[in-house]
């Protein structure tokens, strides 16, 4: 995993598509094979398609209701609008109506890719992505970029909803965390990137623009093509 800073926060909840992950399950994770030996016989059903050893799985969660174990992947997968997925997640729940059916009384609660992201407080996360039309150059002091909303919004853009949480310049580094505040809802279909501007308090200069919203911060590039 890439160096970060968040072996200093230590007790912060992270989101991984919805599902809350402490950052202590990533930075000094504990492996699946940890797990009772009951459910480990449920992660061993082939319904669940983990192919990688149980090893290679860290807890992020775990009761006797639930159990949540992720996995890291060896390339993470771009979805496109700087949606990147860097994580495999498989929640399994006891005597969960919603449940696909596994060994009793486990069943199947959710199987999903995802990227852990910071607490945005009344925002939802974003995908961030340079504008192709506008990329960077050393001398610039403003960073011309595509936020693309995840939440349901009809397709609309996301104008005057987009936030600048932090900005934090380094010698090295320009990290952004960005977010856009909730609309009041619509049909849930792809939303269209909105342009976004940044401005720096100094010239980019030769500085890696990292997005911070997500753990550890990846750098912001252009849009998959």
């Amino acid at each position: 995993m890439e160096e970060s800073a968040l072996s200093s926060k230590p007790d912060e909840m992270l989101m991984c598509q919805g599902t809350p992950v402490p950052t202590q399950a990533l930075t000094t994770p504990r492996p699946a094979t940890e797990l009772p030996a009951e459910v480990l016989s449920v992660l061993d059903d082939p319904a669940l398609g983990i192919e990688e050893p149980l090893s290679e799985w860290l807890i992020a969660h775990e009761s006797a209701e639930l159990v949540t174990i992720m996995h890291e992947l060896d390339e993470p997968v771009d979805l496109g609008a700087g949606d990147i997925r860097s994580y495999a997640l498989i929640t399994i729940a006891a005597a969960a109506e919603q449940a696909i059916p596994l060994e009793a009384p486990w069943g199947l609660h959710r199987s999903t890719l995802c990227t852990p992201t910071i607490d945005l407080g009344s925002f939802t996360e974003a995908g961030v992505t340079l504008d192709p039309d506008a990329l960077p150059q050393s001398g610039d002091e403003r960073i011309a970029l595509l936020v693309t909303e995840r939440e349901c919004n009809s397709g609309q853009l996301a104008i005057d909803r987009i936030e600048l949480i932090e900005l934090i310049e380094t010698k090295t580094t320009v990290e952004l965390v960005i977010g856009v505040q909730p609309s009041t809802g619509g049909t849930c279909v792809s939303n269209p990137p909105t342009p976004f501007t940044v401005d720096l308090e100094q010239p980019l200069a030769g500085r890696t623009i990292l997005n911070a919203a997500v753990a550890p911060a990846r750098a912001v590039t252009r849009p998959q093509s």
